[in-house]
């Protein structure tokens, strides 16, 4: 195999109190990468990663200290396809690739053992054929939170809208145990993933918003749309208009697997503006798709001066807050977290010269991104609220996608740990924040990444085991990746 890295630096190791910091050797990233995933660890605690370049698919093993033991190539030969996927299910690794041979694609896995070595011949799993006037996403996969489901999906249109749903779930041993598909409804109904999961049992949930839909004027009686896929062409949904009259405008839903429920939470607001005056709550049974149980909870006077009292704002209502995480409890309820976020475009006149014109002016469009506090509501059974509480933050760059900004997750069913940048520059602390379950909330300066020459992506982190997580790095054209030890 060619040498595609070059090793910059020897590993380092942070100690700080209650938690270990180890940092990888950085490596010069190629012209030929082009993306890489953190697939989880094996049972000695070495972790893989996944790297993607354009004619190679390479793993790395990291040891715990996160030394790079060996590296891999996994690329198939004579043959023309493009990963999808790598995952681990159990104790094999599937690689989820696309074939394409004139006007079909095939969705195939090739096994490998959990020492990368390849097991058995590639599996079909499913196939599409292009036909005139029809127009199918890309394969997408996903894993289970336990690591013992995949699940494959794809989406097709008629014309802009989608229209169907096709999915395969495949368990450990590689076997399909879920062939299905479902059409959306097709009156008034625009629809726009939200948020796709595969339960601790191998059970898809899919949520839909409605783009047709609007608080103001009504052109739809669908707001949200949840579906849960049987097999063949059965499945159950459900509608979500309003929550006891009031407009929802942001939402998300975890897993309730313990009590076999998936519980909903997001931000409701009133008369069309797009700000939030509290919380909605919903209890669902995936079997039959009923609402077990819903209610909304307005926001009392002193909880909205704390959430808008540090922002710098003129306008005299409540920001909407994107869902980020809905954590179901143990007694029914759940933990809403909520991060507020907003972007801007805003342009700009310059001027260049030209040898043949002169000097010109032009504008320019410069693209500002913001992450700020992150809203906590804990919620209980029958939808009140327990306590909030808010971590204080402003995430603020620009012509960068956010890449650096957001936080990173820790949940040990314990506490949680949020993990995230103090400001945007490569100068700034790396924060901790842990949640205890009565909702304080403590703070830990971490590290100064310029000392170790990273710069924490925190949004792509991944929590690897029930006390680690691992957080990439790209800084000045190296990656590395941080893993956090509590």
């Amino acid at each position: 195999m060619r040498p595609l890295l070059l090793l910059l630096c020897s590993l380092l190791v942070v100690r700080t109190s209650g938690q270990q910091i180890y940092i990888s050797q950085a490596q010069k990233l190629s012209a030929e990468m082009i993306g890489f995933d953190i697939l989880g660890t094996l049972s000695g605690g070495e972790l893989l990663v996944y790297k993607k370049y354009r004619f190679d698919d390479e793993i790395d093993i990291y040891d715990k200290q996160m030394n790079l033991k060996r590296s891999k190539n996994l690329t198939l030969k004579n043959i023309t396809y493009e990963t999808k996927e790598f995952i681990k299910l159990g104790d094999r690794i599937f690689q989820f690739y696309e074939e394409k041979n004139g006007k079909v694609t095939y969705l195939k896995y090739q096994q490998y053992t959990l020492s990368l070595e390849r097991k058995d011949e590639p599996v079909l799993i499913d196939s599409t054929v292009s036909r005139m006037g029809e127009s199918y996403s890309g394969y997408r996969i996903i894993r289970s939170e336990n690591e013992q489901y995949a699940m494959a999906y794809k989406y097709a249109y008629e014309g802009s809208d989608l229209s169907r749903t096709f999915l395969k779930v495949i368990n450990q041993e590689g076997r399909i145990v879920m062939n299905s598909e479902f059409t959306l409804p097709v009156v008034d109904f625009s629809g726009e993933p939200v948020e796709v999961t595969l339960s601790a049992f191998g059970r898809p949930v899919f949520l839909f918003h409605n783009l047709d839909f609007t608080c103001r004027k009504e052109k739809s009686d669908i707001s949200y749309y949840f579906v849960f896929p049987g097999h063949g062409t059965a499945f159950t949904d459900t509608r979500i208009n309003g929550i006891d009259g009031h407009c929802v405008q942001e939402m998300g839903f975890g897993i309730d697997n313990s009590h076999n429920l998936v519980v909903a939470s997001g931000f409701f607001g009133d008369d069309g503006r797009y700000s939030m005056e509290g919380f909605a709550y919903l209890q669902i049974n995936p079997t039959s798709g009923n609402i077990i149980h819903q209610s909304a909870y307005s926001y009392s006077s002193e909880l909205k001066q704390s959430i808008t009292g540090m922002m710098e704002r003129s306008e005299r209502y409540t920001p909407v807050y994107q869902v980020t995480e809905v954590l179901p409890r143990m007694d029914g309820g759940a933990l809403l977290v909520g991060e507020y976020y907003d972007k801007n475009i805003e342009n700009y006149d310059y001027t260049n010269y030209d040898p043949y014109y002169g000097y010109r002016t032009s504008t320019r469009q410069v693209e500002y991104y913001e992450y700020s506090d992150i809203l906590l509501l804990s919620i209980d059974a029958n939808g009140e609220l327990d306590w909030s509480n808010i971590i204080r933050k402003r995430q603020l760059s620009k012509e960068d996608r956010g890449v650096n900004s957001s936080f990173g997750l820790i949940n040990n069913y314990q506490q949680l740990y949020f993990l995230f940048n103090e400001d945007i520059s490569q100068n700034s602390n790396v924060l901790l924040y842990q949640l205890a379950a009565d909702g304080t909330l403590d703070r830990k300066s971490l590290f100064n990444p310029s000392k170790q020459e990273v710069e924490l992506r925190p949004v792509a982190a991944r929590q690897v085991s029930h006390n680690e997580l691992v957080v990439p790095s790209i800084y000045k054209r190296n990656l590395a990746f941080i893993k956090v030890q509590l």
